[in-house]
């Protein structure tokens, strides 16, 4: 009975939480947290009904957006996107989903333009669907590295 207890706790230990995640079988839930200020939001509906994911919009705009199958609530227009994460991690912080991907709420596109509405933050070879895949290649968090830059024309 000992040695069958202190394989399971080795088992859970070595397996950690992804493994205990894996052993449940539960589908994993995955949640998109939009902070939205003036932007578009008619890319959101390809989302919509996705299984197992949810769509979150935390709008600081003037007036609320609605789309159907989304839930959209008002926040003081104070702070940045960050402000709007830690919103919704601290207001809900023992309900998380298993997979939450925080994003501003332009369109996900190729590219960082400064002050352009065509910031889409995305890399190459990264979709906003690689976000949405809980645990990809079993790892517990995604994050891209990347970088531009502009450098000035020689005079």
């Amino acid at each position: 009975m000992a040695h069958t207890i202190m394989k399971s706790l080795a088992l859970t230990l070595s397996v950690g939480a992804l493994g205990a995640l894996a052993l449940d079988k539960k589908p994993l839930r995955t949640e998109v947290v939009l902070a939205h200020f003036a932007e578009d939001l008619g890319w959101v509906s390809q989302f919509i009904g996705k299984p197992n994911t949810e769509i979150k919009i935390y709008s600081k705009a003037a007036e609320l957006p609605h789309i159907a199958g989304v839930q959209a609530m008002p926040l003081p227009n104070v702070g940045r996107e960050s402000h709007t994460f830690l919103h919704h991690i601290a207001h809900n912080y023992d309900k998380l989903a298993d997979w939450t991907v925080f994003s501003q709420a332009v369109a996900p596109t190729w590219g960082y333009l400064i002050g352009g509405s065509a910031n889409g933050h995305l890399s190459d070879k990264v979709s906003f669907e690689d976000y949405l895949q809980p645990f990809p290649n079993g790892d517990d968090s995604m994050f891209v590295m990347t970088a531009a830059s502009r450098f000035p024309e020689a005079a």
